[in-house]
């Protein structure tokens, strides 16, 4: 088998173990594709709807919109860099903050968000396919996840491809989409007037769109682990902000108008567009959307079966990996997944909503100890084979990680905003939500200065072994 065949093989071999580097292949701007074709799907058109809920101004959900994305970007983007580099998925490498079995707590979580995530898209998905072949719904999640669950059994060069070609039809079905709402709206407006600029409203929807980005962070390096090692992190970083960057920002912004404009669903209000065109074009933009979702349902439950095995692998370490290994995993995620979706379907986007604040909670912690170690405290060197030992380097369980992961989480209580708690510091804001940002710096600072505090013991350590010596 030469290097071109290995490079195009059609159903993946690896999973969570280091990709070697003779299978290395493809080049950084395909993340472009893979990201922004992923991002192009109606759970982010649902999420800018959710910015404009409760009745602030269009202008101003389009300003919280573009800092959200701007800055829940950052951190994805940044995860994306570590991919090449290291050759594993984004969770095996969390280890080295967390320890062996430490690693294993923030994995529940990602499971979680994973299924979430699903269930918030197959139902979108679902309501398409109801709307263009008139099945019912619950027939037509079963149909969505059953596509889904197959385009993740194929794996990583499959679902590369699959978006590449998909970006192509979904943005230019969504150019036209937006060009008809924005220079021909509909006549009929959704009730209500503008109530301007709202505190409390304004930081909840900064806190929307930034979770939206941030829920790739804990696999976005899933899809950069095949790319040769000496690929530039500038490169990925770049390719994947744009990807994933622009294309929040765009349907956020289409999703935030049109919950504005028109008092239906995501669903029913994008077809009326589409109909500003012609029968033939709705039909063509419910065939898109249905694409979009089975694209990054594919990558939830490839993401969910990723998350999974590294869990069960922590505690268990004779799995052979392959195909069939990964359809054992994968199928009991696309179920679980596709049961969330039947829960969930009849109070969406208030669901979505709280779902996405409280995914924000648990990851902010997470995602900046992972950067922090890997930007700030080791400088991206790693021993990788360590990573699967728990007697190994990085120990049993990471002090300095599970305890700034700990304070991360803490200190964004009296912060935080949803329909599940509210803190005092929330409730003066009028309700507003910064508790991902103080989550984010609280939890990235302590890491640091731990790990720097446990350097300097073990220095003062060899120094009086050496004095004895």
């Amino acid at each position: 088998m030469n290097a071109g065949e290995r490079a195009n093989f059609l159903v993946e071999k690896h999973s969570i173990d280091f990709i070697p580097h003779e299978l290395r292949h493809g080049k950084p701007s395909d993340l472009m594709f893979v990201w922004f074709g992923a991002n192009m799907e109606l759970p982010v058109v649902a999420a800018g709807a959710a910015t404009v809920a409760s009745g602030m101004s269009l202008q101003w959900a389009i300003v919280a919109i573009i800092a959200g994305v701007v800055v829940g970007t950052l951190f994805m983007a940044s995860h994306s860099a570590q991919g090449p580099h290291l050759g594993l998925p984004q969770m095996i490498q969390s280890r080295a903050q967390f320890g062996y079995y430490g690693a294993a707590f923030p994995l529940v979580f990602v499971v979680v968000m994973y299924l979430g995530f699903y269930a918030a898209g197959a139902v979108l998905g679902a309501e398409a396919i109801t709307a263009l072949f008139g099945i019912p719904l619950s027939a037509s999640i079963v149909i969505l996840s059953v596509l889904s669950t197959i385009v993740a059994v194929f794996g990583y060069n499959v679902i590369h491809k699959f978006e590449k070609y998909l970006t192509f039809l979904v943005a230019a079905v969504f150019a036209v989409l937006t060009a008809m709402l924005v220079f021909a709206p509909p006549a009929t407006a959704a009730p209500g007037a503008d109530r301007g600029f709202l505190l409390g409203p304004f930081l909840l929807a900064v806190s929307v769109s930034a979770t939206s980005q941030l829920g790739f962070a804990p696999y976005v390096a899933d899809y950069s682990r095949y790319l040769p090692e000496k690929t530039s992190i500038a490169s990925v970083f770049w390719y994947t902000y744009a990807g994933v960057g622009i294309s929040g920002v765009w349907l956020m912004i289409f999703g935030a108008t049109l919950e504005k404009r028109l008092p239906g669903g995501p669903i029913a209000d994008i077809g009326a567009v589409a109909d500003g065109v012609g029968g033939w074009f709705t039909k063509l933009t419910f065939v898109a959307l249905v694409l979009g979702v089975l694209s990054i349902n594919a990558l939830n439950i490839y993401g969910g079966y990723m998350s999974l095995l590294s869990f069960a692998s922590t505690f268990y370490r004779r799995f052979r990996m392959g195909l069939l290994l990964r359809i054992c995993f994968i199928v009991p995620v696309a179920a679980l997944a596709t049961w969330m979706s039947f829960l969930s379907k009849d109070h969406l986007l208030s669901s979505f909503e709280t779902f996405l604040t409280l995914v924000l909670v648990l990851m902010i912690p997470w995602t900046s100890i992972n950067l922090v170690d890997y930007y700030a405290v080791r400088h991206g060197k790693y021993e990788v084979e360590e990573m699967f030992k728990p007697r190994g380097r990085y120990g049993r369980v990471s002090v300095p990680g599970m305890a700034a992961y700990a304070v991360g989480f803490a200190v964004q209580i009296p912060f935080m905003s949803n329909a599940v708690y509210e803190g005092p510091i929330a409730r003066a804001l009028h309700h507003g939500d910064l508790s991902w940002i103080v989550g984010a710096i609280v939890g990235g600072v302590v890491y640091l200065a731990a790990m720097r505090m446990q350097a300097a013991r073990r220095a003062r350590t060899r120094e009086l072994v050496g004095d004895r010596a």
